[in-house]
């Protein structure tokens, strides 16, 4: 979100320069969506698949202490799972209505004060991806560290 407001804060001249601004704001949550997949969510399944089956191994006690994390890294995971292609879509799906606002401005096919409208819409559906971003990068790290204390308490 801090790079969304630098990014809008320097007040682009143009509305063109304005989309492009959320165009590149977009690419970059795609890109961190892509890296946050592969870099972190690959593994934290891999990991917490692995944690779970050794359950079997543990007393009640050693269970009860686990439990809770376990089940919120579960959640997470899940979540991720069925989030992520939705985010994926609607990245994607705001790349394509910025193309189209972008050649309906610069074409003057909607007037001024339409297209400010449009773009303050679209800023605000960018603001919404790039928390969504954020808040994974948040939750999954966090799952990380705590499945990381977890294996060091095995």
């Amino acid at each position: 979100m801090a790079a969304l407001i630098l990014l809008m804060g320097c007040q682009p001249k143009t509305d063109l320069d304005k989309i492009d601004a959320l165009k590149k704001q977009v690419n970059k949550d795609i890109k961190a969506l892509n890296e946050l997949n592969a870099n972190t969510f690959v593994q934290l399944e891999k990991d917490f698949i692995s944690y779970d089956s050794s359950l079997q191994n543990m007393s009640e006690k050693e269970l009860d202490a686990v439990f809770e994390k376990l089940r919120l890294v579960n959640a997470y995971i899940q979540q991720f799972n069925m989030e992520r292609p939705v985010m994926q879509a609607e990245m994607d799906s705001t790349l394509v209505r910025l193309d189209l606002l972008r050649a309906d401005v610069e074409t003057h096919y909607i007037a001024d004060s339409l297209a400010a409208d449009y773009i303050e819409g679209e800023t605000q559906e960018v603001e919404r991806m790039n928390n969504k971003v954020a808040y994974f990068k948040d939750r999954l790290g966090n799952c990380r560290k705590d499945l990381d204390e977890l294996k060091k308490k095995k």
